[in-house]
């Protein structure tokens, strides 16, 4: 059985972003673990290791069976710097509130705009533009939602995000100066992640 699950390993390693996979046998129901690079989005690993392993004969594995590990080393994160905040500016017009933010990574600078009928929601999407700027051309993120709350006395921001396949992300910040900066703050704290795991099971 060892071996068997070692032809599957070896398949699944001949993904170039695939960094090393563990293919384990749990009673009936076989688990796929994969380390890959950052290159390529987790959703899409997972369905080429589904189009790989059936090709192999795996007929019955499914998304649910596929745990990804993002991981990023000390020497990569000097290249992927986390993004940070570089400027804001909000105008009124007679559609609504426009919003422009600007985010920085090392020595380049995105901007993303957005439109909305809130401040926050306005800057949400603008920060969420200029992060789609900064991932391209990976998948591109959506704003699905922002809500504010309490925890404890603190007034929290909280927004979240979702992929094209809508795996969804949530980011929050404590509401300290402006609402503006923490929904910057809150958007950011969704995707500036040095370690991510992703499954192919919704949850």
């Amino acid at each position: 059985m060892a071996g068997h699950l070692r032809v599957y390993e070896d398949v699944i390693l001949r993904i170039p972003y695939v960094k090393s996979v563990s293919v384990l046998q749990d009673a009936d129901e076989m688990r796929i673990q994969v380390l890959s690079d950052g290159r390529k989005p987790p959703r899409q690993i997972i369905r080429e290791v589904v189009a790989v392993v059936r090709s192999y004969g795996l007929r019955d594995i499914s998304e649910d069976a596929i745990t990804v590990l993002e991981i990023q080393s000390d020497d990569e994160l000097k290249d992927r710097l986390r993004l940070r905040i570089a400027g804001l500016s909000i105008a009124s017009s007679t559609v609504g509130i426009e919003a422009s933010c600007r985010l920085s990574r090392g020595h380049r600078t995105f901007e993303g705009r957005g439109q909305g009928s809130t401040r926050a929601i306005a800057v949400a999407l603008a920060t969420i533009g200029a992060v789609n700027q900064a991932l391209a051309p990976l998948e591109q993120l959506i704003f699905h939602g922002l809500e504010t709350t309490r925890v404890g006395g603190v007034e929290i921001v909280v927004v979240t995000i979702a992929d094209p396949d809508e795996e969804f992300l949530a980011g929050c910040g404590v509401l300290r100066d402006t609402m503006e900066g923490t929904v910057i703050r809150a958007t950011l704290d969704a995707v500036n992640r040095r370690i991510r795991l992703y499954s192919g099971q919704k949850v």
